[in-house]
Parts: structure tokens; C-alpha cells; sequence
């Protein structure tokens, strides 16, 4: 009864927990007094912990430490990044009720792997302690991940290039800088520009609001004291103050031959007096002109700024003769017998060379048809172009004078074979003048090709193989007739199979010995018995239409009758053609 009453009033007071502070149960079962930190939730242990419900606990960490709770969500920070950390409960490493000294962070800054936060440590950080960055007592979540947060009093710049020191200090060393693109700022670093400190011309850490031009930087430089204009980089070049280059181009005078080599003041004067001096050959060398003016003022055409001694005279661009072989070779007197002032020389090839002309006019005064101005007496002629007519085989061999008996101005050619051919013509121009249909240029008598199948008999067979002439013997190759007996004599059958002969009807022309004839199916006249295999001349006795001949037996075998006509000619209604003394009568047949 006692036991019972005491459970009534442990439960009563469990009851009542959450209406007071730490009640009397609840100090108890205390492991130990809160750290620090969490002193002031020692009154109310449902803060931490939830009745009988060891799994809300971690929920209850959350719930007071938002911040954490939030890198979990996120994936950042220490909480979030380490799984450990992640997954485990809070509790596991951060016990509590070890005393008001406790510390329950358990931190080990030799071990502990700074890669799982925001700020992996690299470079130079990688070196400093970690009371360096973490200070004042503050929670180390809270130390400050930019360089600026940092670095703000070691800034020399006073924050007049921004906070984004990290553009160009190394992580490696606050002292070492990137290599920075001054492209960026729209001035970019050439030449000696390049290997200068940046305070050279950021005195003062002045980084805006400077000059970009030459000379305002370099006006103390200026040894001509502002006499040549401020745009130094017309002279000058980032690469050496005394490197002067001056792109004489620009000027629309383009410094080529012996003027490149000559010294400023030679056209501009001492001291730049002449600001524009003349930009034409005469104006400038008029006292060395040996011409006197006579040949005019365009220098230029005939001399060049390589030398003014070297003379050199465009022929082909300033006049409408061209000088091509020969011509280019020749003194300019040899065509030029006077000024050209006074008189201009012929453009034509007759023109010069009529005293050279060997066919004395006979062939026109188109001298460049043949000749041409590599070398005269080397002709050339294009044939095939020029006339319609190329030369082949045998005609490319030939003179001109075997064909050109007379002036080609005078008498013109008919490109016909027969024109020059006819006194060769076997065929006594029987075949017309188109001699190319069988005959060609490079063998007019061995070399000869007809396609026969143009016409109206093709050569097969036999036929193939032999010559022209064992057929057209007269060599006039008119037409014959297409039928066998017009070209073969029937000296074998005699007419015994018709006249005219149909050889056609047995032999073909690939073997005139090989012949086929089905007299079965070729005439009303089937072989049968001791017909089959008979000479076609055991019937076919006598000249004669074989279509004439009677089919009955009595024609043939009329001497061979025994009956002497007694029984008729109707021969076949007793005997039959396997054998003569063979009898079968009408009344035994079919039995």
C-alpha cells in the first residue's frame, strides 16, 4: 500500500513537470549541471528534452539553433558538408551536464579538417593559426570568409579598388600579384609599358581619373618642347622613348627605294621648316632632270625610286603595245627612231617587218597568224583554231606548201579529202567525197574502217573476216544485191534446190559447211523411215522448184512398183517408209 502511494505521487509530480521549473523528480535524475553556455536552461530540461522521446531531442537543438539548422538544409557550412555531422545526433559530440567548465563544442584545431566549411583553407591561409581568423570569443561560424572582412587594415589602397582583393593578390602570399589585364581598364600595357611598377604611374594610389595619352605622361620627356604636336606615338613606340618610327604612309607619301633611306630634314629642311614640301618627282628633282623638261614632268615613268639613275619604262601599262619575247629585248631606238613627240612607231607587225616578210605580201599582213615575237623565224601556226581543219596523222607531217600551192589569200581550201585527194581515189568517185568514212589521216591505204552494219547487209560470221575487195572486186563498192546466190555461184546443188538459190534456208555464215534444214517443219514433207538420212539429191534430182515436187509415192518409187500401176499410186495404204517389203493391209491396221 505504501509502494502504491508513492508511484501515485511520482506520477502526480511528472504530471505537473511541465507547469513548474525543474521539478523535484527531474533534479533527481540530473546527470549534472549544465555548461555554461546552456546554464540558463537548467530550469527547464523540456527545452532539451522531451519525455520518454529520446529521438525529438536533436529536433530541440534545431529548434534553438536555427543557424545550423539552416547549413544542414543548405549542404553549407560544417554541419552541412560533413556527413558525420549531418547524420549523427547532435548529441554525439556535443554532451552536456560535465559542469558550468565544460567544454561541449570539442574542437580539435590540429585535426579538425577545415575543407568541410565555406573557406577551405589554401595557401597562405593554410599557415596561420586559427586564432588568427577566429577572435574575440566569437563562434567560429561567424569569422568573416572575404578578404576585405579580413584584410581590411592591410589594405593600401584605402578600399579605392573595391573589395575583391582576391583579382589581383595570390591566396599563395598577400605580397605576390596575379598578373593583371590592363586591357580591362582600356589602356593596354605594350612595350616598355609592360615591365613598369604599377606606382610609376598610380602615384599616390591614384587609380582613376589618369591620362592615356603620350603626352601626358611624357611631357617632361618631349625634347622637341611641343614643336611636333602631343601625338608622340606618331614617332614614337612603346617599346624605347628613343626607338622613333614614323609611318611615313600616313601621310599618303609612301617612303619606298633610296627615299626611305634619306634623312627627315632632306624634304622637310632643318628644324621641320618645310611643314609640306612638294609630293611630285619634278617637284622635287627638277634640278637633276638631264631632259631639260623635254621629256615632260612625269618622272615616273621612266625612272624609279630605287635610283634615280635606274630608268625603267612601263611599256606594257603606259602604252597599248605590250612588249612580249624578242620586243622586250630590243633598244628602245631600234623602234623609236624619232622622239615619240614627233613620231609614234607602227603597232603592227607588217608594220616593222615588212622588209622581212619572205612570202612578199602573198600571205596578208597578219604576221602573228604564224610568227611570233619569241622568234621570227620560228612558226607557229594553229591549224585546228584558226582554220577548221586540224591536222592529223599523215596531214601533221606535211608542208604547208603541199597542201597551200598557191597564196591561202589567194585560193582557199575545201576541207574535203577529195579536194587534195582525188587523183589517189581507187574508187573513181564512185563513193562520193566523204572519203573520212573509211579511210583516216595516219595510213590512207592499209589503215581503212567501215561500220558495214550501217548498211543494209552486216557483215556476221564468215563474212567478218574477209576483205573488202572479195566482194566489191572493182573497188567502186556499189551496192549488191543482199541475197547469197548474188555473190555465190550454186555449184554444189545446181539449181537442184531452186534458182535462185535460198543457201539462206540450210547454212548460215558462220560455217558454210555447218547447214541445218528441218524438213519436218520446213516443208508439208515430214522425213520418216528410210527417208530420214537420204541425200537432199536422192529426191531432189533435177534442177527445179523443190516446192514443186508432188509428195506422193508413186514420183519417187515408180520403178520400184512390183504392181506395174495395178493397185494405183496411193502406195502408202499397204507399205510404210521403215521398209518397202513391208506389207500391212487396211484391213490390218490398228490391230
Amino acid at each position: 500500500m505504501r509502494s502504491l502511494r508513492a508511484l501515485i505521487t511520482l506520477l502526480l509530480l511528472m504530471a505537473a513537470a511541465p507547469l513548474m521549473g525543474q521539478s523535484i523528480i527531474e533534479r533527481l535524475v540530473t546527470p549534472g549541471p549544465l555548461s555554461q553556455p546552456h546554464a540558463k536552461l537548467e530550469d527547464s530540461c523540456n527545452s532539451c528534452h522531451a519525455n520518454f522521446r529520446k529521438e525529438a531531442q536533436n529536433s530541440k537543438c534545431l529548434a534553438c539553433h536555427t543557424d545550423v539548422a539552416s547549413d544542414i538544409r543548405a549542404g553549407a557550412g560544417y554541419h552541412g558538408r560533413s556527413s558525420n555531422a549531418r547524420r549523427s545526433d547532435c548529441k554525439t559530440c556535443h554532451t552536456e551536464h560535465k559542469g558550468r567548465r565544460a567544454n561541449i563544442v570539442r574542437l580539435n584545431t590540429r585535426t579538425f579538417n577545415h575543407d568541410l566549411t565555406d573557406f577551405p583553407l589554401r595557401g597562405g591561409h593554410a599557415k596561420v593559426s586559427c586564432a588568427s581568423c577566429h577572435t574575440g570569443g566569437k563562434a567560429y561560424r561567424l569569422a568573416p570568409t572575404t578578404c576585405r572582412g579580413c584584410h581590411k587594415s592591410d589594405d593600401p589602397h584605402k578600399g579605392r579598388l573595391g573589395p575583391r582583393c582576391q583579382d589581383c593578390h595570390q591566396v599563395s602570399s598577400w605580397q605576390s600579384l596575379k598578373p593583371f589585364d590592363h586591357s580591362k581598364t582600356g589602356f593596354r600595357l605594350t612595350g616598355a609599358h609592360s615591365g613598369t611598377s604599377c606606382m610609376s604611374c598610380h602615384k599616390g594610389q591614384q587609380w582613376s581619373g589618369l591620362t592615356t595619352s603620350c603626352y601626358g605622361c611624357h611631357k617632361q620627356d618631349d625634347a622637341h618642347n611641343g614643336t611636333r604636336g602631343t601625338n608622340c606615338s606618331s614617332c614614337h613606340t612603346t617599346s624605347s622613348w628613343r626607338d622613333v618610327k614614323f609611318d611615313h604612309d600616313t601621310t599618303g607619301f609612301s617612303l619606298i627605294g633610296a627615299h626611305a633611306q634619306a634623312s627627315c630634314s632632306s624634304c622637310h629642311g632643318a628644324n621641320n621648316a618645310i611643314k609640306n614640301p612638294p609630293t611630285t618627282c619634278y617637284g622635287c628633282h627638277e634640278k637633276d632632270d638631264s631632259h631639260q623638261g623635254a621629256n615632260g614632268t612625269q618622272c615616273a615613268d621612266c625612272h624609279v625610286p630605287q635610283g634615280w639613275s635606274r630608268i625603267q619604262f612601263d611599256h606594257d601599262r603606259l602604252t597599248d603595245f605590250p612588249l612580249r619575247g624578242a620586243h622586250r629585248q630590243a633598244s628602245c631606238e631600234s623602234c623609236h627612231i624619232h622622239p615619240p613627240k614627233v613620231a609614234a612607231p607602227p603597232t603592227t607587225c607588217f608594220g616593222c617587218h615588212e622588209e622581212d616578210d619572205s612570202h612578199k605580201g602573198g600571205n596578208g599582213t597578219d604576221c602573228a597568224r604564224c610568227h611570233t615575237e619569241t622568234d621570227w623565224e620560228a612558226v607557229e601556226f594553229d591549224h585546228a583554231t584558226m582554220t577548221g581543219f586540224p591536222l592529223l596523222g599523215k596531214h601533221a607531217q606535211a608542208r604547208c606548201e603541199d597542201c597551200h600551192i598557191e597564196a591561202s589569200d589567194q585560193v582557199k581550201l575545201v576541207p574535203q579529202c577529195a579536194s587534195c585527194h582525188y587523183e589517189d581515189d581507187v574508187h573513181k568517185a564512185e563513193l562520193g567525197p566523204s572519203c573520212g568514212r573509211c579511210h583516216d589521216s595516219n595510213d590512207w591505204t592499209t589503215n581503212i574502217s567501215f561500220d558495214h552494219a550501217l548498211t543494209s547487209f552486216p557483215l556476221l560470221g564468215k563474212h567478218a573476216d574477209i576483205d573488202c575487195t572479195d566482194c566489191h572486186a572493182d573497188q567502186t563498192f556499189t551496192v549488191k544485191g543482199p541475197q547469197c546466190a548474188d555473190c555465190h555461184v550454186d555449184e554444189h546443188h545446181e539449181g537442184r534446190l531452186g534458182t535462185p538459190a535460198q543457201c539462206g534456208n540450210c547454212h548460215n555464215a558462220s560455217d558454210w559447211k555447218a547447214w541445218s534444214f528441218d524438213h519436218d517443219t520446213q516443208t508439208q514433207f515430214p522425213l520418216t523411215g528410210k527417208h530420214k538420212g537420204l541425200v537432199c539429191e536422192s529426191c531432189h534430182a533435177r534442177a527445179g522448184d523443190p516446192a514443186e515436187l508432188s509428195s506422193t509415192c508413186a514420183d519417187c518409187h515408180r520403178r520400184d512398183d512390183v504392181h506395174r500401176g495395178e493397185f494405183g499410186t496411193d502406195c502408202q495404204r499397204c507399205h510404210v517408209t521403215d521398209d518397202w517389203s513391208k506389207v500391212i493391209l487396211p484391213e490390218d491396221r490398228g490391230k
